[in-house]
């Protein structure tokens, strides 16, 4: 009788088919993302793939699509540092207006500990209200390209 398959083998033998280099220390990105970006941020980004060292993910909006780019060094820093090694080259954001699934409410403030380390900016909280906002009353209005 042969010794059974470790379900860490089998998940890189299949990661490696799908272009990703190691499945479980992706899955650890994805677990410790909310430690990755702070308790803000993940309230309105989270991965969507890790494939050949770009690390998509979405955010629920262009000002936090924006916010997710001026951070993309410090990200990439820090969710290399939970994988243990350089999966990560390159971050790529994309936006949908669909509620991020990871964690569903964000604190109105975040304090400078919480979030990665980036340039001075207005609160991204207020920013969001005013850009939901701006499309409803576009919307309102008749316009049919959204924001």
């Amino acid at each position: 009788m042969s010794d059974p398959i470790k379900i860490k083998d089998l998940l890189g033998t299949v990661g490696e088919k799908l272009g990703v280099r190691s499945a479980a220390k992706t899955g650890a990105i994805w677990q410790h993302w909310e430690e990755i970006v702070g308790p803000a941020i993940a309230g309105h980004a989270e991965p969507t793939s890790l494939r050949e060292g770009v690390l998509r993910v979405r955010t629920d909006s262009p000002t936090w699509a924006t916010e997710i780019t001026y951070l993309a060094r410090e990200i990439v820093r820090k969710a290399n540092e939970v994988a243990g090694e350089a999966l990560v080259g390159e971050l790529k954001v994309w936006t949908s207006p669909a509620e991020v699934t990871r964690s569903r409410q964000a604190p109105a403030r975040t304090s400078a500990d919480e979030r990665p380390a980036g340039p001075p900016h207005t609160d991204p909280v207020e920013a969001l209200e005013a850009a939901r906002a701006a499309w409803a009353r576009r919307h309102s209005e008749g316009g049919k390209d959204g924001l």
